[in-house]
């Protein structure tokens, strides 16, 4: 398993770089518009700077030698699908770590526990986006998964049509996070068998 991590992480060490730049500038720009995007700063830099590496494994692998390749290994369908996960966590905790150095050390930001559970649920939403992706990816392709992010975005952009005149700050001013985190950790769970399901029948 740590083989595989380890390949992943030298096939895009040029990428993951990129991303540890991106996440460096974004949040410092970001954060000099005001202390108020610090959560925002924890929705916008993982993503990002996860999708760039992300990607790359997975359109190196869209062919059928890769993946012929990888299933000769004498690594079990579960520690390569778990292997991914831990890659993906990998990255959401390199960018969160880098925002939490630099709003502490530059910005003076002071984390509270709600503020943490807060990130972890991020982190969680972000690990299951992008774990929503592989198992399209084992399913169909490397170009089926990036249809993920548009249909996302769509259903984003028609939840903010639909929420304009609702006062959503009034309806989760009192929201448990914790219940959000143990929520997400149980579907990231489930839909890591999937994944296991789907990558043995690709």
């Amino acid at each position: 398993m740590f083989a595989l991590i380890k390949k992943d992480i030298i096939f895009t060490k040029k990428w993951i770089l990129l991303s540890v730049v991106y996440a460096v500038v974004v949040t410092w720009l970001i954060m000099h518009e005001g202390a108020t995007n610090i959560l925002f700063t924890f929705f916008l830099v993982p993503f990002f700077v996860t999708s760039l590496p992300f990607t790359k494994i997975m359109s190196i692998e869209d062919n059928s030698d890769t993946r012929d390749f990888i299933r000769r290994l004498p690594v079990s369908k579960y520690l390569v699908v778990f292997s991914r996960a831990v890659f993906i966590l990998f990255m959401l905790l390199i960018s969160s770590i880098s925002l939490f150095v630099i709003q502490t050390i530059g910005f003076n930001v002071e984390y509270n526990t709600d503020m943490l559970i807060k990130i972890a649920s991020i982190i969680l939403i972000f690990l299951l986006y992008f774990m929503l992706q592989l198992g399209v990816f084992y399913k169909y392709s490397y170009h089926a998964s990036q249809s993920i992010l548009v249909i996302i975005s769509f259903a984003v952009i028609v939840l903010g049509f639909i929420t304009e005149n609702i006062d959503l700050v009034k309806y989760f001013k009192n929201f448990d996070w914790s219940i959000l985190l143990f929520i997400m950790a149980i579907i990231n769970v489930v839909v890591y068998f999937i994944d296991t399901r789907l990558y043995a029948g690709k």
